[in-house]
């Protein structure tokens, strides 16, 4: 998968959480809905297109070092995760649970669908079926 589609695929992906959020948070969750939340959801599609772009330069050009750039990437990108919630506990202490709670939801969703994008175009590039 080239680049153009993947941030098709994230974006897609990215109106369905804000979709279900959206339920979310006009019902069950109404009285927990921080302003900030469709911000964040923007911090995380940026990232993870950054990351996913340089991740796959590197599976390109140098396979044999891609787990390299991959761990590398995993430490930059908790490393930046952890400044921007450093930054916003320092800047909103009174919602800060809440924030902490939806980061890590989001966090988890948007790791598992850059790993099986990962996963999904190194596959498609050996060729491996998906059978």
């Amino acid at each position: 998968m080239n680049l153009k589609k993947f941030v098709y695929r994230i974006l897609i992906f990215s109106i369905i959480v804000m979709a279900v959020a959206f339920l979310l948070f006009s019902t069950v969750l109404n009285k927990f809905y921080l302003p900030v939340f469709p911000f964040l959801i923007l911090y995380f599609v940026i990232v993870t297109i950054g990351v996913h772009a340089v991740l796959l330069k590197a599976g390109n050009q140098r396979p044999a070092r891609f787990s390299t750039f991959y761990m590398g990437s995993i430490t930059s990108k908790l490393f930046l995760h952890i400044i921007f919630l450093v930054v916003y506990i320092l800047a909103d202490k009174k919602g800060a649970v809440y924030f902490l709670i939806f980061f890590f939801i989001l966090y988890l969703c948007y790791t598992i669908f850059e790993t099986y994008s990962l996963l999904n175009d190194f596959k498609d590039k050996s060729g491996v079926s998906k059978g």
